[in-house]
């Protein structure tokens, strides 16, 4: 009798699965380890909507400090062209309609986004503004403030009147009134990013009445 060849016997080979399942401490890793791509795909969206939050406010807050620095240098601009214009015609009683129509040009864009315009009795000794002013609406409270706002533009050739009259204001070489001029801009947000709609800037300038002026 022939005996055929022999073939050597072959152990099944078993899955990573099987073998798993015969060792108790594999099973908490394989359940975790299952979908391990699914897994990473939401660590990395979570890290980019963190990422890209942190990005864009940076990129929105710098964009919108440097349109707010630039408005912010028209304003005190506009308050100083205001109270120098106001200075020079002392007692004229023109001298705060041509101060408003100085206020105007100086602003430029931001007019139509101004809040209010205060003329007052800065002769206090830090020139601060009567504290009965700070709330004060047109036309202003005598013999303290006028205070104008944007319907005040464009008034060209034509007067605006406040309650404290520049022909009530002392021009003379040594008592001279010193002026306050104060400008108040309601700016809206540009990107929409920040909460609120618009913040606001304000500037005020004091100068002495130039003696004589306006006589």
């Amino acid at each position: 009798m022939t005996l055929g060849r022999l073939r050597p016997l072959r152990r099944p080979r078993r899955s990573a699965d099987s073998e798993c399942t015969e060792h108790p401490e594999c099973t908490e890793h394989r359940k975790c380890s299952k979908h391990p791509a699914r897994s990473e795909r939401g660590a990395a969206l979570v890290e980019f909507s963190l990422i890209a939050t942190l990005f864009f406010t940076m990129a929105f807050g710098t964009f919108e400090m440097g349109l707010a620095w630039s408005d912010s240098q028209l304003v005190t601009q506009a308050a100083r062209t205001g109270a120098r214009s106001g200075t020079q015609l002392g007692v004229n009683a023109a001298a705060d309609s041509f101060a408003v129509e100085a206020i105007e040009a100086g602003l430029g864009d931001l007019r139509n986004d101004l809040t209010r315009i205060v003329i007052y009795d800065a002769n206090a000794v830090d020139g601060s503004m009567p504290p009965s002013c700070e709330s004060a609406l047109p036309p202003g409270i005598a013999g303290l403030c006028s205070v104008y706002d944007a319907s005040d533009f464009g008034t060209y050739g034509a007067w605006v009147d406040g309650a404290w009259l520049p022909s009530s204001r002392d021009n003379d070489s040594d008592t001279a009134d010193y002026i306050g001029v104060q400008v108040e801009v309601a700016r809206p947000y540009v990107t929409g990013f920040f909460s609120g709609s618009t913040f606001t800037i304000i500037d005020t300038t004091v100068m002495r009445i130039e003696p004589d002026a306006g006589d």
